[in-house]
């Protein structure tokens, strides 16, 4: 690709500056209209085969996106050639009258595309669009939408993976809320630059930890040393180190640290701290298990064993009862909580707990 060939700078900004914005694409598609001098650009983002998944048009009426959305199996201008930007008046042969009179009321009187299919699977439309008593688009336009093709391609791969990312994270934060583990993302110099509701519930509380200016502040001067002893370790990525962080007139609160590759935040992250409340982790009462569960008080109390960590046998002996009556009890147990597995009832439990701690 020559110079006189590439994109303006201005609008290769917007593509890639606008995937971390929310929503994002629609500053890139507004600078893409102006510099298309259309009407309007679209970006249709569609999964399977059937509908659309994704419409973004800014500032378009959203009466006519709506519209869109239902009349999307009637639109002629699909299937283009991948990768080639194609003319609407070169590749549609026939219109419906009903997907007619959408384009009317929408403005869509010439239109240039190209489809693109994404690393993800995810088959992409871009569309510009002016309405028909404007000139006809012409080679600048059609040129300039081929320039940004191979920076739409890393831009969509970009984006597929930042919101993969997203989703994990997600998913990993509300699995560790739901264990009652608090969850910190810290710099090298103690800067908590991430942290789930569980570790943010122990900052307020400042029984163990607090924040200041910023950084995680152990309350006891021996946690402080402990911390900051792990701040400077030379950890291996991946590796794990447990540690504790004591309280004045409690058992200490005990974590398990683990190193952060350099490569995977961008934003200093160091070290990820994984800490367990051990007042939260006991789960429930067995009051409130009896009465969410209609337990009985001798499976309540063997539940409630389990939610603070007890081998079944352990269970069965701190409860001085057989380990047969216990197997009985936890099959009730289960069935009454509709769980399965021991791991599957701790963690229900333990979300309970956390449930009523609220």
């Amino acid at each position: 690709m020559n110079a006189a060939s590439l994109p303006p700078v201005a609008l290769l900004e917007a593509l890639y500056g606008g995937l971390m914005q929310e929503p994002p694409w629609e500053g890139f598609l507004r600078a893409l209209a102006e510099a298309a001098d259309a009407t309007f650009a679209t970006l249709l983002v569609a999964i399977g085969p059937a509908g659309i998944d994704a419409h973004v048009t800014p500032d378009i009426d959203p009466d006519r996106a709506d519209e869109y959305q239902k009349l999307s199996d009637a639109d002629p201008f699909v299937g283009l050639p991948e990768g080639q930007v194609v003319a609407f008046q070169d590749f549609v042969r026939h219109i419906s009258p009903r997907f007619r009179e959408w384009l009317d009321k929408a403005g869509g009187g010439q239109i240039l595309g190209v489809d693109l299919q994404a690393s993800s699977g995810a088959s992409v439309r871009l569309r510009v669009t002016r309405d028909q008593s404007r000139p006809d688009f012409d080679d600048t336009q059609s040129a300039l939408i081929a320039s940004l093709i191979p920076h739409l391609r890393i831009a969509l791969d970009l984006h597929a993976r930042l919101t993969s990312t997203q989703a994990e994270r997600q998913v990993f934060s509300s699995a560790m809320e739901g264990l009652a583990v608090a969850t910190l993302i810290l710099a090298r110099d103690g800067r908590v630059l991430r942290r789930n509701a569980v570790a943010q519930r122990l900052l307020e509380d400042g029984r163990f930890i607090r924040e200041e200016h910023g950084r995680l502040a152990p309350v006891m001067r021996a946690g402080s040393v402990n911390l900051t002893r792990l701040l400077a370790s030379p950890l291996t990525p991946g590796e794990d180190v447990r540690f504790e962080l004591p309280a004045a007139h409690e058992p200490p609160l005990r974590g398990v640290a683990r190193a952060l590759p350099s490569a995977a935040y961008g934003d200093g992250a160091h070290v990820a701290l994984f800490l367990s409340d051990p007042a939260r982790a006991e789960g429930p009462d067995a009051a409130s298990l009896r009465d969410r569960f209609q337990l009985t008080p001798a499976e309540a109390a063997l539940a409630v064993q389990l939610a603070q960590g007890a081998a079944l046998v352990d269970a069965a002996r701190i409860l001085d009862i057989a380990h047969n009556t216990a197997r009985s009890h936890l099959r009730a147990i289960f069935a009454k909580t509709g769980t399965h597995r021991q791991g599957e009832l701790i963690h229900l439990l333990r979300t309970i707990g956390s449930d009523f701690d609220l």
